[in-house]
């Protein structure tokens, strides 16, 4: 199961999606939480303590590399992603597994 929560700011989606991905792994499903936000605050919603979180700079564009699949141009992971996990995820508790991803650099960089 995959699930994305899109909206305007402010409106709530850390904190529903941080909420969604608890109750689901206390009902024993595996969750990977991706924290795409440019101001990240998915670790304190799952109850990563400030100073185990490991925010670093995210994901970079290197673990993508671009193909050509039945003629269209996509993207796919460089690594399988197992390897990226243990590389760049950071254990939650209740056993979610967090990644997060690239930001901006600057305004505009996006």
């Amino acid at each position: 199961m995959r699930i994305a929560v899109a909206g305007k700011g402010g409106a709530g989606k850390t904190t529903i999606s941080g909420t969604l991905a608890r109750v689901l792994a206390a009902e024993g499903r595996d969750v990977l939480a991706l924290d795409a936000d440019p101001n990240p605050n998915m670790a304190l919603t799952l109850g990563v303590a400030v100073a185990d979180y490991d925010g670093g700079e995210g994901l970079s564009h290197d673990v993508l590399e671009h193909r050509e699949i039945d003629g269209k141009n996509v993207a796919v992971l460089a690594q399988p992603l197992d390897e990226l996990l243990s590389e760049h995820a950071q254990d939650a508790p209740q056993g979610i597994r967090l990644l997060r991803l690239g930001r901006p650099r600057s305004a505009g960089g996006g």
